[in-house]
């Protein structure tokens, strides 16, 4: 008989599976969602999204990954299933850390910070502050980040998780190694490789052997060092782990450059550059690229080793512009503020309800009350805000028009009931297919209005063919056996439109073409 535990399981095999058998995750994520919507499971539902999800967390499937995350977060958000709302916002902040994309990650990482002491969740606050600490450790402030894993260390005696405690020893070894006080970092890789071994993640026992082999170079036992690291390279070509592999070259290269070994230097920096690439981890090439200056250097080759650095140069920037210092600055002032919630109970409680209370006054006035998504007032303040600073700046907005085809039809035929959870679909829907910058709202009735910055022409139109196929292609009969819906798209973008309003009345007289035309299109 089928039961809330039998999709529970699935999906606990799914999550199993995603690290080294991503096919087989992936279709059993498909059948715990399959079996969810029988039962009306919505958890079940929600993480076999989810795992569907970290299963296509890599290249070239990040953004169809990240869409999946985001719709999954909205339909823990909907049902209030507060730990699946945690582990969503876990896995969209590593998604987005992992794309070197780091004010997006600092966004998900400090809500669920919030989140993780409004529900006193252990677990999920000690990752976030391990992901907080990672933000600084890629911008080299190693203090920081050092700071920010201790603080999740304090809370390491309230739980009982060897692979958590494997990746909070071994980010703190990193901090420590980078600090270059190599006794301290010695000994706390060496719990992290215990904990690593422990719960037999063998990703972790790699990344703690390569970072072990790096502090007893630096202690002078090169032999034990070499060791060290060539056990964590054998594991990752194991594991076929393209970071893991990246990782071991760039300090096999750093060691055979301290060296003076220019050939096996040059061969460990060609492979773990490779990998970087493969892997599109920003932030290791700009660091193989620094190295291969180096190496040219000591070659003679000058104009090679200019060329090296400055590709590290601009690397070095475009990583580190992607979250600027004072935003940096205003996340430890928000931890701060965190912090203090945590010594007085009663006052962490009132600062909870007093949250709560302005974020529902906020959303009556500019959030849609069926679907969750912004109202008509809500996009035509923010809209205008976005419409003039995009015409400021002189960058494009493009703004898409969306009618539900034959509405009224749902509504007549199934009910009113029906129609409200077509609408809320298609909002969550719509929300999954776009980007967090993006304005997703309900501008009245069966009509939704999306604004993308930065698009315009061909891409503009990618995203509305994107948005017209997640409907159209989304099982309709799972809400009602008789359901086929799709929507009609018109597109605009800023020519020498003066106000958001005269956008948005060009978009709908594409609107109206596409109907005109047949529907289930998208017209510029």
């Amino acid at each position: 008989m089928l039961s809330y535990d039998v999709i529970d399981n699935i999906n606990l095999r799914a999550r199993q599976m995603c690290l080294h058998n991503k096919e087989s995750a992936l279709e059993l994520a498909e059948q715990a969602c399959k079996l969810a919507v029988q039962i009306e499971y919505h958890l079940g539902y929600a993480q076999g999204l989810l795992n569907h999800a970290r299963a296509l967390a890599r290249d070239p499937y990040f953004e169809e990954s990240i869409a999946l995350m985001r719709h999954s977060l909205m339909l823990g958000e909907e049902h209030a299933l507060h730990a699946h709302i945690v582990d969503s916002l876990l896995e969209i902040a590593a998604a987005y850390y992992c794309q070197c994309e780091y004010d997006l990650a600092l966004q998900y990482w400090s809500y669920c910070l919030d989140l993780s002491l409004n529900l006193s969740d252990d677990h999920a606050y000690i990752q976030a502050q391990i992901g907080l600490g990672q933000i600084y450790y890629a911008h080299d402030d190693f203090v920081a980040a050092l700071e920010h894993h201790k603080q999740a260390a304090e809370f390491v005696s309230k739980i009982n998780n060897d692979q958590l405690c494997a990746l909070l020893y071994i980010n703190l070894g990193g901090d420590y190694l980078s600090l270059l006080e190599y006794d301290q970092a010695l000994t706390i890789l060496q719990q992290g490789l215990f904990y690593a071994k422990r719960a037999n993640h063998l990703e972790y026992v790699s990344e703690a052997l390569c970072l072990i082999g790096q502090v007893q170079w630096g202690l002078g036992k090169y032999q034990i060092a070499r060791r060290n690291l060539l056990a964590a390279l054998k594991l990752n070509l194991q594991l076929e782990n393209q970071w893991g592999m990246a990782a071991n070259y760039l300090a096999l290269g750093k060691i055979s450059l301290s060296r003076r070994d220019v050939q096996p230097a040059e061969a460990y920096l060609a492979q773990g550059l490779l990998h970087a690439t493969l892997r599109s981890a920003a932030n290791l090439i700009f660091q193989f690229e620094l190295l291969m200056a180096d190496l040219a250097e000591l070659k003679g080759d000058f104009k090679l080793a200019l060329a090296h650095f400055k590709r590290f140069h601009h690397g070095q920037q475009a990583v580190k512009s992607q979250l600027s210092p004072h935003k940096l600055q205003a996340m430890k002032m928000q931890l701060e503020i965190e912090s203090a919630r945590l010594e007085n109970a009663d006052l962490r409680r009132q600062r909870a309800s007093q949250h709560k209370e302005i974020q529902r006054v906020e959303r009556l006035a500019s959030y849609d009350g069926l679907t969750g998504i912004l109202n008509r007032r809500g996009l035509e303040e923010q809209g205008s805000e976005l419409f003039q600073r995009q015409r400021q700046n002189q960058q494009s907005l493009s703004v898409l028009m969306i009618d539900v085809d034959h509405f009224k039809r749902v509504n007549d035929g199934c009910g009113h009931p029906v129609g409200d959870k077509v609408l809320r679909q298609i909002a969550a829907l719509l929300k999954s297919g776009c980007r967090q910058d993006d304005l997703v709202g309900r501008y009245g009735g069966e009509e939704f209005v999306v604004l993308l910055p930065n698009h315009e022409g061909v891409a503009a139109t990618e995203v509305g063919e994107r948005l017209r196929s997640l409907v159209d292609a989304w099982i309709w009969s799972r809400i009602h056996p008789e359901l086929n819906i799709t929507i009609s798209v018109g597109i605009a973008s800023i020519v020498d439109d003066l106000s958001l309003e005269a956008l948005l009345s060009r978009s709908d007289q594409c609107l109206y073409q596409a109907k005109q035309q047949g529907r289930n299109r998208v017209v510029v």
